[in-house]
């Protein structure tokens, strides 16, 4: 990557990070962010194309590297513990130290692009788990074709999603309690807890 264009993008980064911890990104402008940034209209304009979007993809890259980091999950749990016990962590951790900008974008849910990364990112590492590891499914969907695997995956990103919104409107954000929570609404399957 060309040093200037990291650079100018890391400067947009931490911009729209500030302006969206201080208010709603639907009230934060191009210029808001060029003046905070430093960075000229065009130099905005080479990263991203509204101060959503810049926002959407700086998130999108820490949770696509969180995903990355747990992208090899074992099928079964040794220790009777879920599988995605140290992800939803991480995941809530993140969501956890960008809290004000997450909660300024609650219109009551999160903004539609940014919730629909959200989603998305969680629905394609679900559906990489399940592809790896076809084994933990239910018997009603053991022979399961790819339309079945993605509705598995949707249902689950959808219902995650739903609860970090309102974890995010509590006061308190316990990641503890919040991943326990969420980990226990969703189907024992997914868990991979060992067989007895």
């Amino acid at each position: 990557m060309d040093p200037r264009f990291k650079r100018s993008r890391d400067l947009l980064r931490a911009a729209v990070y500030e302006l969206a911890g201080e208010r709603p990104i639907t009230e934060v402008s191009v210029s808001d962010l060029c003046r905070r940034a430093g960075v000229s209209r065009d130099t905005f304009y080479r990263h991203a194309s509204s101060p959503l979007v810049l926002l959407t993809d700086s998130l999108a890259a820490e949770v696509m590297a969180l995903a990355e980091s747990y992208g090899d999950l074992p099928a079964r749990s040794a220790d009777g513990s879920s599988v995605f016990d140290p992800a939803e962590r991480a995941l809530l951790s993140h969501i956890a130290e960008h809290a004000t900008v997450y909660r300024n974008a609650l219109q009551p849910q999160i903004v539609a692009p940014l919730r629909a990364s959200l989603e998305g990112m969680i629905r394609a590492s679900l559906l990489e788990h399940v592809r790896r590891h076809p084994e933990i499914l239910p018997d009603a969907v053991r022979a399961a074709d790819e339309q079945t695997l993605t509705m598995l995956a949707a249902y689950a990103a959808s219902g995650t999603v739903g609860a970090i919104e309102i974890w995010l409107a509590g006061d308190d954000l316990d990641v503890d309690r919040g991943s326990a929570v969420i980990l226990a609404a969703s189907p024992e399957w997914w868990h991979g807890h060992p067989i007895d």
